[in-house]
């Protein structure tokens, strides 16, 4: 008897967690209180360094955000991903081969993935020669053996830091208890900006937990406390970038929305968190999914939406066409989109826009202060293109 029952229980299951998925898709969340306090306390319009920097430097280097932080960018972006002993670091690609000299270092292991390799390892590859040799007119001697970067180092080039390196240019760094400790040293380049940080959980699936890794690590770094009164204190300077100083100082994103459940659940007070929302060009999407997406975003305590813009290579669609945009602000939420590479774009959705992903922070800042868009009273904030790298010695 109990044999014949499971078929008939295992479709009343089914059909209840329809039933529910279906009114949950239906729902039309609204933001909660919490929620509009942590909009309050995100800049706009934001300046998101794409990986520091695509077009100046190696994306994701010392190079590439010491450029960001000194050109005037809000947000230092970048994407996290977890090596085999632990350590989270700044990478972009799942694989090595793009941007790294893999194939001559560990061949047997080109197309393996971050996680195969220890922080050492990693350390080990060469991630800037390969933007000389596919960017000529930008090579840099200097960009030759820049090493991948961990979360902290990131931390530490927003606070006003560069890594300790040798007369090789090799990182200086000990082992202490089995734990690798970077040297850090303050950068006399430094011109006293503070961005803030934009961190994306990349491919979650393969590193099962890393959204409560970043809670901890910010946690023990100061740029996460479950009270926010007891938050590292950054110097900051009068008519510089300050975002480093305030509670908006982290904003996690992904695209993922498993990992934006996690990202809820990690962090007990709520940070500004971005859910990613991207479609390539022979796609479109109906307003009903449009208005889906938003609602899970709110449910698991979203605050930005980040949609992607269209691109003249054709790969990715338009994602903040009009009635998108209304559907957005209607739900209070903010706008955050990728990628401005240039300045058509720039003009096409400027007022559409909260937040900007760009690969060239100088040149938007400038629009932005043309159009007064924004404010700066500092000279320091407005350096432009190879200058920045001359000054910080690259």
């Amino acid at each position: 008897m109990q044999k014949k029952l499971i078929p008939y229980l295992a479709s009343l299951i089914s059909i209840l967690a329809f039933l529910s998925c279906t009114k949950d898709e239906i729902a039309n969340y609204e933001l909660t209180l919490e929620q509009k306090k942590i909009l309050n306390t995100i800049p706009e319009p934001a300046i998101i360094a794409h990986r520091g920097t695509c077009y100046w430097a190696p994306e994701g280097t010392e190079a590439a955000m010491r450029w960001a932080r000194n050109a005037g960018a809000t947000y230092l972006e970048c994407d996290l991903q977890r090596t085999k002993d632990g350590y989270l670091v700044v990478f972009h690609d799942v694989r090595l081969t793009r941007t790294t000299d893999i194939m001559t270092k560990y061949p047997n292991q080109g197309t393996s993935p971050i996680s195969d390799f220890t922080l050492e390892e990693l350390f080990n590859l060469d991630i800037g020669s390969w933007f000389n040799y596919t960017y000529p007119s930008k090579a840099r001697t200097s960009f030759k053996n820049l090493d991948i970067l961990t979360l902290e180092d990131l931390i530490k080039i927003a606070e006003g830091y560069k890594i300790q390196r040798n007369a090789s240019h090799d990182r200086i760094y000990q082992k202490i208890n089995g734990r690798i400790i970077t040297q850090y040293e303050l950068d006399p380049a430094d011109n006293g900006n503070r961005p803030g940080i934009y961190v994306e959980t990349k491919e979650p699936d393969l590193y099962p937990g890393i959204e409560i890794d970043l809670k901890n690590e910010l946690d023990r770094l100061g740029w996460y406390s479950d009270n926010v009164s007891t938050l590292k204190s950054i110097m900051t300077k009068p008519g510089h970038i300050h975002i480093a100083n305030t509670q908006a100082r982290v904003i996690v994103q992904t695209f993922s929305q498993a990992s934006l459940k996690k990202l809820r659940q990690a962090f007990p007070r709520l940070i500004p968190m971005c859910y990613l929302i991207g479609i390539s060009a022979q796609k479109d999407v109906s307003k009903e999914t449009y208005s889906q997406w938003l609602n899970f975003a709110i449910r698991e305590g979203a605050v930005i939406i980040g949609p992607c813009i269209y691109e003249e290579d054709g790969l990715l669609g338009d994602l903040l066409k009009p009635w998108m945009h209304d559907l957005i602000k209607e739900k209070g939420l903010l706008i955050h989109a990728y990628t401005f590479k240039s300045k058509e774009q720039i003009i096409n959705y400027l007022d559409m826009v909260d937040g900007f992903f760009t690969n060239e922070a100088d040149d938007l800042l400038s629009f932005l202060l043309k159009s007064n868009k924004i404010n700066l009273n500092n000279s320091n904030n407005t350096m432009t293109g190879s200058y920045i790298l001359d000054v910080l010695g690259y």
